[in-house]
């Protein structure tokens, strides 16, 4: 029988609702636990563990571990990196003398949040090669010598992966952006 991941990495139907259904809590709790936030920020860290795991979903193999295993290693490294963000962006907005707050609209979250499943949709049309050059950088902030480390792939293979597959991201993106009527929709 196929676990949650396999069958969300399968693009089974429902898979990704049972995957927030079962793991929801735990990411929640480390969330909550190490991110001593506003609720705000909490729930953009959970959002971007959850997006995550559907990037990495068919990296999951039941031989070499348990899936909640898997799942609270990927939230950790998420939210890590989620807390690293919001430091270094505090600290930038200190240095500069100044406090900022996003202001911005129900709508304007909206489009954010449409924008970002848009852009995730695109990844995953990216060749293979692309599609994880670019996700180890993007979302496991992997630089092109440990990203041609980890692959085995030349550095200058890493650099060409990484540079089509943003160049493919931003024309599918644009295009998408400048196609789309009422609503985001074609």
């Amino acid at each position: 029988m196929s676990t949650i991941l396999q069958r969300v990495a399968a693009g089974e139907e429902g898979a990704v609702v049972e995957c927030v259904d079962e793991y929801g809590g735990l990411v929640w709790r480390l969330a909550r636990r190490y991110l001593n936030r506003a609720d705000g920020e909490i729930e953009d860290a959970v959002q971007e563990v959850f997006v995550a795991l559907w990037i990495a979903a068919d990296r999951f193999d039941p031989e070499r571990g348990s899936e909640p295993a898997f799942v609270a290693t990927l939230a950790h490294r998420r939210r890590t990196d989620y807390q690293r963000r919001v430091t270094s962006r505090r600290r930038n907005e200190r240095a500069a003398g100044r406090e900022t707050q996003f202001a911005g609209s129900d709508t304007d979250m909206m489009q954010l949040a449409e924008d970002s499943g848009r852009m995730i949709g695109r990844l995953e049309d990216l060749p293979e090669e692309e599609r994880r050059a670019v996700w180890m950088s993007t979302y496991q902030g992997m630089t092109q010598s440990q990203i041609s480390e980890a692959t085995g792939a030349p550095l200058g293979t890493v650099k060409s992966r990484l540079r089509r597959g943003m160049r493919r991201l931003c024309e599918a993106f644009s295009s998408d952006a400048v196609g789309a009527g009422p609503g985001g929709k074609r």
